[in-house]
């Protein structure tokens, strides 16, 4: 066997391992989302005996998932859009407009890349009380945009140009202004773009556990998905199986959505690798 071979042979077992080890957390909720809580306190990684799915009746109806739901939705659905809108105009404000001025704008706005969310948290809760929007969707709403602010820019304004400058003077002289010429014209061309970042925010949103905590609270009818999977685990006894089955519930929007755009995210992640 030649050492191309044998080096592409422990490429694909290193590949398959470290699918495996990044598939077992799924394996785990999955099968222990189905079975009674006797049976995950004794075999937790072994294949169910018993497959019942009161697990999931009981989570839905016991943690008031309902609520927790459109909050997350809510959230979620509000927080992306805003975010698209702003970064949007911004970014094609930066990559039209030449100068000093916008390069300077630019690399104020990717700065923020650099710095760790975590970091901006305690300043954004002080700052979000002080303007009474603290434990509100409206304060997580735009503790979002700014945080993703300057990624989505990043990915706004390296799509924007590519884009001719034509398509903008062709819409100036049939008398388009520039809102119109942005959302009638512009706008439309950059779907791909659009429906990676859908993704890409919408995941990171609906998952966030710890902002939603913090900003939001955990009072009953005020939680999302995430933090009421924590509020889920009780302080002396854990039924790990409602647990589980909270997490695949809380789990199951994302990944519908990441199914039925999946075409439209691949799209947008190789266009924007083979213009950039």
């Amino acid at each position: 066997m030649s050492r191309k071979k044998i080096v592409s042979w422990i490429m694909s077992i290193i590949i398959v391992a470290l699918a495996l080890i990044f598939l077992l957390p799924l394996y785990i909720a999955v099968i222990n989302s189905v079975k009674p809580f006797e049976e995950v306190l004794v075999s937790p990684l072994a294949m169910p005996q018993d497959i019942t799915m009161n697990n999931f009746i009981r989570a839905f109806t016991e943690s008031d998932m309902i609520s927790m739901y459109i909050n997350s939705i809510i959230i979620t659905f509000c927080s992306v859009v805003l975010l698209i809108f702003v970064s949007s105009l911004a970014a094609y404000v930066i990559a039209r407009r030449p100068g000093n001025l916008m390069k300077i704008i630019y690399v104020c706005s990717m700065a923020g890349i650099m710095v760790p969310p975590i970091v901006t948290l305690v300043p954004s809760i002080l700052t979000l009380d002080f303007l009474g929007l603290l434990h509100t969707r409206q304060g997580l709403f735009l503790f979002y945009v700014g945080t993703f602010f300057s990624t989505a820019i990043f990915l706004y304004v390296q799509f924007i140009k590519t884009i001719s400058t034509t398509m903008d003077e062709a819409a100036i002289i049939d008398g388009a202004g520039q809102f119109t010429l942005f959302y009638r014209v512009i706008f439309p061309m950059l779907k791909p773009c659009t429906a990676t970042a859908v993704i890409f925010f919408s995941m990171w949103i609906w998952n966030d556990f710890m902002n939603p905590l913090f900003i939001l609270g955990t009072a009953r009818g005020g939680m999302t998905v995430t933090t009421g999977v924590f509020a889920a685990i009780g302080a002396r006894t854990t039924y790990w199986n409602l647990v589980f089955a909270n997490v695949i519930l809380a789990s199951l929007p994302i990944v519908v959505l990441y199914l039925c755009m999946q075409k439209q995210f691949m799209t947008g992640m190789t266009q924007g690798a083979l213009k950039g």
